[in-house]
C-alpha cells in the first residue's frame, strides 16, 4: 500500500482530500494540530510542528506529500511571509527524505495577484516547488464550496438575519466557483499523475458576484434587497459586526481579490460538479450557524476537527446569534 502525507488531515479542504485517498487505497498519516474523530481512525497523525527534524521523520518513507498548508489572514504572530517559510521548511523536510512526488495546494492566479499578500504569498511557494522539485504538480484552486466553507456559509447566515445585504461596487466581476468533492478529486489526481502539472481546480459555470448570491438566495430560500454600495463602504459597515462577532469577516485585500477576478480561471474546467445544484441540495443547512473563523484556526475552536462531506456529515462551527460566545480554525 502506498503512503501519502498530507497537512491538514482533519481540516477543511484536507479533510476532504484525505477521503478521497482513503477511496483510493492510499494508507493516510497527516501532519495536524487538530485532534482525530473517532470516524478517523484510520487516518494517522502527528503534531504539525515547523521543525526540521521532526518533519523529516513524519515524511520519512512518504510516496506523496499534499501540502494544504497556508494562513487566510495575518493573525496571532503568524504572517504571509512565516507562511512562505513554513510552506518552505515542509517541502524541504519532502525533499531532504526523498518523496517521491509532491503536491502543493495554492490558489487561482496566485501569479496575477501579487499587489496582494495573500497571492504573492501563494507566488513565492509556487516558484520554490518549481525549483526545488522534479516530480510535482501545482494545484490552484478558486473558490470551493462545500460543507464548513467560511465565504459562502456566512454569506447565507448574514442573509438569514439581515433584510438587506450591501453588495461591494455592485457585484459585477466574475468568479468560478467549484465544490468540495471536485477540488479532492483534482488533488489526488494530480496526485496519483506521473506528469509535472500546473493546474486550476475550478467548476464548470462562471457567474458575477451578485449572481452567486441570488444563487445563494434561492438555496436558503430568501429574498433580500442588494443594495451597490462602494467597496470601501461595505467594509466600513462589517467592523461593528465584525466587532461582535470577533471575527474578520472580510477584509480588504480579499475583496480586491473578488474584484480583479482572481477566482476566475484561464484554464479549461476540470470541476464538473454545479455549484449552483449543490447549494440547492445543502442550501437549507447553511447559515444556520456562523462560522468563527478566527476561533476556527487561532481560538478555542483550533484543536477541533473540521469534519467535512462523508468523514461526518455537515458539522458546523460557530455560535447562532449576533454575538460570539464569552460575549455569550
Amino acid at each position: 500500500m502506498k503512503k501519502v502525507v498530507i497537512t491538514g488531515g482533519f481540516s477543511y479542504t484536507g479533510s476532504a482530500v484525505a477521503q478521497e485517498l482513503l477511496r483510493r487505497g492510499w494508507q493516510v498519516h497527516t501532519l495536524t494540530n487538530r485532534t482525530t474523530p473517532p470516524e478517523c481512525e484510520s487516518i494517522s497523525a502527528a503534531p504539525l510542528c515547523f521543525e526540521r527534524e521532526h518533519l523529516r521523520r513524519e515524511l520519512a518513507g512518504a510516496d506523496l506529500f499534499i501540502n494544504t498548508y497556508w494562513i487566510r489572514i495575518p493573525w496571532g504572530g503568524q504572517t504571509f511571509d512565516t507562511a512562505v517559510d513554513n510552506s518552505k521548511l515542509l517541502l524541504g523536510a519532502a525533499k531532504d527524505v526523498g518523496v517521491d512526488r509532491v503536491v502543493h495546494v495554492s490558489v487561482s492566479n496566485a501569479a496575477q495577484g501579487t499587489n496582494l499578500g495573500y497571492y504573492a504569498g501563494k507566488d513565492r511557494v509556487e516558484a520554490f516547488v518549481r525549483a526545488e522539485f522534479d516530480n510535482y504538480a501545482i494545484v490552484r484552486p478558486t473558490l470551493v464550496v462545500g460543507p464548513n466553507d467560511v465565504l459562502s456559509n456566512n454569506i447565507v447566515w448574514f442573509l438569514r438575519r439581515f433584510p438587506f445585504f450591501p453588495v461591494p461596487d455592485g457585484g459585477g466581476y466574475r468568479l468560478q466557483p467549484i465544490t468540495l468533492a471536485d477540488t479532492a478529486r483534482i488533488i489526488v489526481d494530480a496526485g496519483e499523475s506521473k506528469d509535472n502539472q500546473q493546474i486550476d481546480a475550478a467548476g464548470p459555470d462562471v457567474m458575477s458576484f451578485r449572481e452567486y448570491l441570488l444563487v445563494l438566495q434561492k438555496a436558503c430560500g430568501v429574498r433580500r434587497w442588494m443594495p451597490a454600495v462602494p467597496g470601501w463602504l461595505s467594509l466600513l459597515i462589517l467592523k461593528p459586526i465584525e466587532l461582535l462577532l470577533r471575527d474578520i469577516v472580510l477584509t480588504k485585500e480579499e475583496l480586491l481579490g473578488l474584484k480583479q477576478e482572481l477566482l476566475v480561471s484561464k484554464q479549461v474546467p476540470l470541476g464538473t460538479a454545479s455549484v449552483e445544484e449543490w447549494l440547492m441540495e445543502n442550501g437549507g443547512t447553511m447559515g444556520c450557524a456562523y462560522v468563527n473563523d478566527l476561533r476556527r484556526h487561532f481560538g478555542r475552536d483550533s484543536a477541533r476537527p473540521v469534519l467535512t462531506g462523508n468523514a461526518a456529515g455537515q458539522n458546523q462551527d460557530g455560535s447562532d446569534g449576533a454575538a460570539p460566545p464569552g460575549a455569550g480554525i
